[in-house]
């Protein structure tokens, strides 16, 4: 496994570096980097886009997923994803010269909402999340009534109080570990990667994210803004230092496709009646190719 983990334009002391790893990955400088939209749950199109990227991948290529495999759009199959995930992770891994770390995943907002959930017991106002959750996110009901629950028993479960919370949510998690895999999956998930080039060359660092970013703020003071930011992300009108340029796989605003200098925007509205978009990168950020399917 590659041990790049220092970030060396973004110091990290010591103490804090196993804590920094479970959140970002650091993939180097890669002979190209394959970025797959937002999924939104749609298996059929996730399956055509690693038909192509099977065809091309070669030894010193990255693959970053930018989330959302869970979600409950129209026509999704988030148990089909995640079994379409591992096999082709299976598949890919069984050639030579290939490493387990070549293939990233970063947690969609679909993903953070199920983590929320999963440890909702331990929140301050667990009734609360759950009825901003209702306002702001009623597609998790459908995602939870494909693993035996809704947002309504579980709000019916707040009102009883924290033991009935902690048996719901751990109902939940067994639900997960039945379906192969998907328990392992999860703590792979990465709230962002970047590339590190060597030195001389730190300009052309780029940031890979699901949804926003705050300009404002350094990358480990993100915190949540990896998925609600996006209005800020779309408003950047400079680079956000020390990286070129930031690639994100969802737009909540569903703008389409965006290919600048300092930002570039894949969601092609899949799951929303648009493609998967997939594209390849040079490993400073110049955009080489863009497919959908």
């Amino acid at each position: 496994m590659r041990a790049i983990w220092t970030l060396r334009f973004k110091p990290v002391t010591l103490h804090a570096m196993t804590s920094f790893t479970d959140k970002f990955t650091n993939i180097g400088a890669p002979r190209k980097i394959w970025t797959v939209a937002a999924i939104n749950g749609q298996r059929a199109h996730l399956a055509r886009i690693h038909d192509k990227i099977l065809s091309g991948f070669q030894p010193g290529d990255r693959l970053v997923y930018t989330g959302n495999y869970l979600c409950a759009a129209q026509g999704a199959d988030p148990r089909g994803v995640i079994n379409d995930l591992l096999a082709f992770r299976r598949n890919l891994l069984a050639r030579s010269g290939l490493l387990a770390d070549d293939l990233i995943y970063l947690r969609g907002v679909q993903e953070e909402l199920w983590t929320k959930l999963a440890q909702i017991q331990m929140a301050q106002n667990p009734r609360q999340i759950i009825t901003w959750m209702q306002e702001n996110h009623p597609e998790m009901d459908s995602l939870l009534q494909a693993y035996g629950s809704s947002l309504d028993g579980a709000g019916r479960v707040a009102r009883e109080g924290i033991l009935s919370l902690t048996r719901w949510s751990g109902a939940l998690k067994a639900k997960l570990r039945e379906h192969a895999g998907a328990e392992k999956f999860f703590t792979v998930l990465r709230r962002a990667a970047f590339t590190e080039q060597p030195a001389g060359y730190d300009n052309d660092n780029i940031l890979f994210v699901h949804a926003g970013i705050n300009p404002g703020k350094s990358l480990i003071e993100q915190n949540d803004q990896f998925w609600w930011a996006h209005k800020n992300f779309s408003n950047m009108t400079a680079a956000y230092s020390p990286f070129r340029t930031v690639i994100r796989g969802s737009d909540p605003q569903n703008a389409g496709v965006k290919l600048g200098d300092i930002t570039v925007s894949l969601d092609g509205g899949c799951g929303r009646g648009g493609d998967l978009v997939c594209a390849q990168l040079s490993p400073t950020g110049d955009v080489l190719d863009v497919f959908a399917a």
